[in-house]
């Protein structure tokens, strides 16, 4: 079976498998509609009405390795993310399919106030907040990853 690479179809999947991990978990989840800015899900736990709001970035395989043996999870994730509220209630899943539906794929959960940090502008050498900046980038290195992989325990938290 062939994964597809078209992009609304592969941050579809994304969505719906940080959706399904969270309701296997036991707490209710929303998706927004198709376009709607910055929120994805809509994440609460019944008991307390307590509740976060998840951005999703999904590739079809984030991993890259270079050839001096260097890791890095990258997404792309637009010039708009500079100008978001940073909350304690407001989250980033990335996923990484890795090219290969017989894998579980991986999500780095990263709390919007830890998100600035790991992000990277192109063109490279440019600083975040220039005018020159036409892309910005997600980039997890291998050490960090720990931080934020697989940590459903970061969301579980901001919800207990």
């Amino acid at each position: 079976m062939t994964m597809t690479k078209d992009k609304p179809l592969t941050g579809a999947a994304g969505a719906y498998y940080v959706g399904f991990r969270l309701s296997a978990l036991g707490y209710a989840v929303g998706l927004t509609t198709y376009g709607t800015k910055a929120i994805d899900l809509f994440v609460a736990k019944p008991d307390t009405l307590k509740s976060v709001t998840i951005q999703t970035k999904t590739m079809f395989n984030a991993l890259r390795t270079w050839k001096d043996g260097t890791c890095i999870w990258y997404w792309q994730v637009g010039i708009n993310v500079l100008h978001r509220l940073v909350s304690t209630s407001y989250f980033y899943a990335f996923v990484d399919l890795k090219g290969d539906l017989s894998q579980i794929p991986d999500v780095f959960i990263v709390p919007s106030r830890k998100l600035r940090n790991l992000l990277s502008p192109f063109p490279v050498g440019v600083d975040l907040d220039s005018p020159k900046v036409t892309s910005v980038w997600c980039n997890i290195q291998k050490d960090d990853a720990p931080k934020y992989k697989n940590r459903w325990d970061v969301i579980e938290d901001a919800l207990a």
